[in-house]
């Protein structure tokens, strides 16, 4: 019986150590101790702030001659805040090149939110080009006037048909005659000089802008807060197992002798080979379940901003860091987060990380390790090489 006991004991606690392997979070910590005369275990997990510490509570569990129940769950945050320099680039069009139309297009300060850091930046007036958009061809009519004269008769032969203006040359358009002078002929006064006074004209044409471009920057220094992760202290506390009431029979013993004893004890070693099989192969389940942990999740936006959906889990193995989303369903539209758990985030810390898509294919190098690596990328931007 006291055999059977040990075994019983034996597999319940490899039982509880199996279900934690079930439940994807292995503690980092595990402490029994006495604490005022009160028996506890104290599980303690260091998790990302994504884990539902409800799934890290375990039904009633008997170990080393106690009932363990969930008492309370505590829990402690470990925030971070990090800081970047942002530079944006924004266009304008305007009609007119006037620096004051130019301006009234820009706002002083622009909000910036990238889904992880917020901030505010301020215009740059350092960085302001301003370009023509295009430019269309236009004309007009450029005319000169000359006064010829004075002339003894009113001839065409003596105004030019052409003149000169700026370079360009100009038509006859119009003559108009004028008399200047007069002599007495018998007794009436009759014309005796004369001036023309000729119209030229012609056409010109020329470029003009149709509008114009500017580009402006607008700089600061951006923030991202949150919590990092937190550490758990799962506690439970035991109550001590009452050995059973020993049952009194009359029935007399048979099988005694050295017979007897020899049957009993080969029993007995039986059933603790077979006891010793089952916690090898429960322990060596626990253990593939542990090894074979997700550690890459992938994400797409949700519906609120700084929200995301969990929609693939990867194991990926440190020879060969790549995963392959190309044959999700749904595809993800446009943004897509690939999050590199931490364990294997601090094996790959300045190593290339491959995501292959239905495009091809986008290589990063894994930057952190703390909590994990947080990479996003646009799908749409992406060479379909």
């Amino acid at each position: 019986m006291k055999h059977l006991k040990q075994i019983a004991l034996c597999l319940l606690l490899t039982f509880s150590l199996v279900t934690s392997a079930f439940a994807a979070e292995v503690p980092d910590s595990l402490v029994v101790e006495n604490l005022n005369g009160q028996q506890r275990m104290v599980k303690t997990y260091v998790l990302s702030p994504e884990t539902d510490p409800e799934t890290l509570k375990e039904p009633s569990f008997d170990y080393d001659g106690f009932t363990y129940t969930w008492a309370y769950t505590t829990k402690d945050e470990k925030e971070f805040l990090e800081t970047k320099a942002v530079v944006e680039t924004v266009t304008v069009e305007t009609e007119k090149k006037d620096l004051s139309v130019i301006l009234e297009q820009l706002a002083p300060t622009m909000a910036y939110d990238d889904g992880e850091f917020a901030g505010e930046l301020a215009l740059d007036h350092t960085t302001l080009s301003t370009e023509a958009a295009g430019y269309a061809t236009g004309s007009s009519t450029v005319t000169a006037t000359r006064t010829i004269g004075p002339l003894d008769r009113n001839d065409m032969s003596y105004v030019p048909a052409t003149t000169v203006k700026n370079g360009m040359t100009l038509s006859l358009s119009n003559v108009e005659w004028q008399v200047i002078g007069t002599d007495l002929v018998g007794e009436a006064l009759a014309p005796s000089s004369y001036q023309a006074v000729a119209t030229y004209s012609g056409k010109s044409s020329y470029k003009y802008a149709t509008g114009y471009v500017t580009t402006a920057e607008y700089r600061g220094e951006v923030t991202a807060s949150g919590v990092e992760s937190i550490t758990y202290m799962v506690v439970y506390v035991g109550t001590k197992i009452k050995p059973p009431e020993p049952v009194e029979s009359d029935e007399p013993v048979r099988g005694g002798g050295l017979l007897g004893d020899g049957a009993g004890n080969i029993g007995g070693i039986l059933l603790t080979l077979l006891g010793v099989l089952l916690i090898a192969a429960l322990a060596a389940g626990a253990a593939y379940l542990f090894l074979h942990r997700k550690n890459v999740y992938v994400y797409i936006p949700g519906d609120k901003p700084r929200d995301y959906k969990l929609v693939a889990k990867f194991r990926v193995e440190t020879d060969r860091p790549e995963v392959d989303i190309s044959g999700l369903n749904p595809y993800p539209e446009d943004i897509v987060a690939v999050e590199v758990k931490r364990p294997l985030a601090k094996k790959l810390v300045g190593q290339t990380f491959t995501v292959r898509h239905q495009a091809g294919e986008h290589a990063y190098p894994i930057l952190q390790d703390r909590p994990g690596d947080w990479h996003e990328f646009n799908l749409n931007e992406e060479d379909n090489e």
